[in-house]
């Protein structure tokens, strides 16, 4: 799956000069993740919340596509904004710090772009950037040594 062009613009000049992007998962946003499993008919494994947006995370991996990242919130966060804003659906990407978490969040700070860092999220260490909407899409930045990134 190619980047959204909104995620698109967020992750330019936090991945090294020519990498390509890797999305972890697509985001999907709902207010209930057992009726969206039933409507899927796939497997969903259960991940560590996802502090940095208020959610609670289920992994599907359709055939033939990017893994979804089901997210239904447990805070009135930015996840629950999304939802209010834009309904169910597409809310951003989880994508992978090619080159380590660290280098990402330094890029990030030479360019003065804001991001909150989380040391436990659905896919491990991982940090949101800030300098989109609150009410997304989102992109989070998750680092390459991750434990969950393979499933």
């Amino acid at each position: 799956m190619t980047t959204e062009p909104s995620v698109q613009s967020q992750i330019e000049g936090l991945l090294p000069v020519g990498s390509h992007v890797e999305v972890v998962a697509v985001m999907w946003a709902t207010v209930d993740l057992d009726r969206v499993v039933a409507e899927m008919g796939l497997p969903a494994e259960p991940l560590p919340d996802d502090e940095l947006l208020g959610a609670a995370v289920r992994l599907v991996h359709p055939p033939g596509t990017d893994s979804i990242a089901l997210l239904e919130p447990t805070t009135e966060g930015r996840l629950a904004a999304t939802l209010a804003k834009s309904g169910e659906g597409p809310a951003g990407q989880y994508v992978l710090a090619t080159d380590g978490l660290s280098s990402v969040i330094g890029r990030a700070m030479a360019k003065g772009i804001g991001m909150k860092r989380a040391n436990d999220g659905p896919f491990g260490p991982s940090a949101l950037v800030l300098g989109g909407p609150a009410v997304g899409p989102h992109l989070i930045i998750v680092d390459r040594s991750a434990g969950t990134i393979d499933r």
